[in-house]
């Protein structure tokens, strides 16, 4: 294992297009983390200057709740390592790569094992980042009478971690089957954000939120802030085990269908 993520790693350490879609992923992130908070409570200042009814602040960062807000805002930033991952597999065909790795004595299920843990270790750096500034912001503004709350609900980082794992293998799958980045890239964004909603749009609801983007999306839900609650909204304060089992079947099903197309392809 150690000498896959070695052979991956000098592939990844001198690619300027990997660091800069890191660093931009990375940074939207924490810089959406510390501000989000300071952002809403502005616009709703604005907005209700003159609301007959008292509208409370918005307080996304104290525990239990910065775990599910964080994770939440995290989620629209998703797009980032799918991306990476389908770029990078795709630079496997266009250069040769995967041709030479075979040649030089790497079988073919290494070669899929080798950009598994590529995209788990990613994932697993993704909700890391997640997990410190919940921890960092939770720590820093929740009233001392709630310190025993720290890492309730903390579980979302570890549902973030299985998001980003799900849509990086749905990354993966594309960048197998379509080869080319272009086609690639924009077989993705068009799958996930317009196609799959027009077939769900078809089908009955119960069969439309089976659909891989739809769970992925749902997997943690919108977080119930005071002002949701305050306007009559309910949402999920939890991780519904269904969707947990969904995602990783679906993780399951891309992988294995990588590796049905790897088995079988001509390099």
């Amino acid at each position: 294992m150690i000498r896959l993520i070695k052979i991956d790693f000098r592939k990844y350490f001198y690619n300027r297009t990997f660091w800069v879609l890191t660093v931009m992923y990375l940074l939207l992130m924490v810089v959406v983390f510390f501000g989000m908070e300071s952002f809403l409570n502005n616009i709703v200042k604005v907005n209700v200057k003159n609301a007959s009814i008292p509208i409370p602040k918005f307080s996304l960062y104290s525990f239990p709740y910065v775990w599910q807000n964080m994770a939440y805002l995290a989620g629209y930033f998703k797009i980032f390592p799918a991306l990476i991952t389908l770029i990078f597999i795709t630079s496997e065909f266009n250069y040769k790569t995967l041709r030479q790795n075979v040649m030089n004595g790497m079988s073919r299920a290494e070669f899929l094992v080798s950009k598994v843990i590529f995209v788990f270790l990613y994932s697993f750096l993704a909700a890391l980042i997640l997990f410190l500034s919940s921890l960092f912001l939770g720590l820093t503004h929740t009233p001392d009478e709630f310190e025993g709350s720290v890492f309730t609900h903390s579980g979302f980082a570890l549902a973030y971690l299985l998001e980003i794992f799900t849509f990086s293998s749905f990354g993966l799958m594309i960048g197998f089957l379509v080869k080319r980045s272009g086609l690639a890239i924009g077989t993705l964004i068009l799958y996930y954000f317009i196609l799959e909603r027009i077939i769900a749009y078809y089908l009955p609801d119960s069969i439309g939120e089976l659909l891989p983007a739809y769970v992925i999306r749902n997997l943690i839900d919108v977080p119930n802030s005071s002002l949701m609650k305050l306007v009559g909204f309910n949402f999920r304060e939890f991780v519904e085990p269904a969707h947990v089992f969904l995602c990783l079947g679906y993780s399951a099903l891309f992988l294995l269908i990588v590796w049905l197309v790897l088995r079988k392809k001509d390099l």
